[in-house]
Parts: structure tokens; C-alpha cells; sequence
């Protein structure tokens, strides 16, 4: 009698521990964790209509891009950590060159550009907050107001 009370205890238990995990997309509800992701992934992201934060790295080499990228990345760990959502980092270099400059989107392996952090509902660019137009000294309450405009929405 005892071993079926356990039982049924353990299956309830898995039952709660499933039904919360489909709930949790990472999104909203994540731990701040950073997920890397290549080529394949990231078009198996936006194929399966996926919704999350993507921040996409330099394509080019030199000292100051993977400088900048350091930086936008060390302010986008620190919010989403403090906002507990998860996303994932793609790093331009893997994009064809072809890919990387070509004008017609529709020809584009990826919609979004280099040094850019978006936030993608069912696969799809919502919103993205491009750091180019934005002074180092205002990256992190740029990042801070998108994630939370994201969130909200």
C-alpha cells in the first residue's frame, strides 16, 4: 500500500514538474543563460517559429568589433539575469559572405544584422535594438528598456 502512495506521489510530482516546463520558454521565467548557437541552429530557430532574444556577433575580426561584442554581451548577460530570461548569441562569421551582404532579405540567411540584439516571437523579428546607434555610455539602459518593453508586450 505504502509503495503505491509513493508511486502516485511520484507521478504527481512528474505531472506538476512537465506542466510547468511547457509553460517556461525561457523567455520569461529563464535563469540568464546565454546559449550559443551555429548556423543550423539558428535557422531551425526561426523554421520552428521560435520566440526568444537573439544577439547576433560581429562578422569581422578586428580589435574593436570583438571589443564592442564583449561589451554588449557582458550588459546583456547582466540584464537578463537580473530580468531572468534566457537567449542566445549566433556569431556572424559562420554566415556566408554572400549572406552577410546581400540586400534582397528574402535572399538572406538570416534577416538580422551583425551587432544586433532582437527579440523574435514565433520566429519572426519583433523588435531589435541595433547598438550602432547607441553611445557605449547608454548600452545598459538601452538593453534594460528593450528587455523589459519586450517582456511587457
Amino acid at each position: 500500500m505504502n509503495l503505491k502512495k509513493v508511486f502516485n506521489g511520484c507521478l504527481v510530482l512528474l505531472l506538476v514538474l512537465v506542466v510547468s516546463a511547457c509553460g517556461s520558454n525561457g523567455v520569461y521565467g529563464g535563469i540568464g543563460k546565454a546559449t550559443e548557437l551555429d548556423l543550423k541552429e539558428v535557422k531551425a530557430f526561426m523554421d520552428d517559429k521560435k520566440t526568444g532574444f537573439l544577439y547576433v556577433k560581429s562578422a569581422f575580426d578586428s580589435d574593436s568589433d570583438k571589443e564592442s561584442d564583449r561589451m554588449q554581451l557582458s550588459e546583456i548577460e547582466r540584464v537578463a539575469e537580473a530580468e531572468k530570461i534566457d537567449f542566445y548569441v549566433f556569431d556572424a562569421k559562420e554566415l556566408p559572405t554572400s549572406g552577410l551582404y546581400e540586400q534582397d532579405t528574402s535572399k538572406r540567411t538570416l534577416e538580422q544584422y551583425s551587432g544586433t540584439f532582437a527579440f523574435y516571437q514565433e520566429g519572426e523579428i519583433k523588435e531589435e535594438l541595433d547598438f550602432t546607434d547607441i553611445s557605449e555610455d547608454e548600452v545598459s539602459g538601452e538593453v534594460e528598456k528593450f528587455v523589459q518593453n519586450m517582456k511587457h508586450e
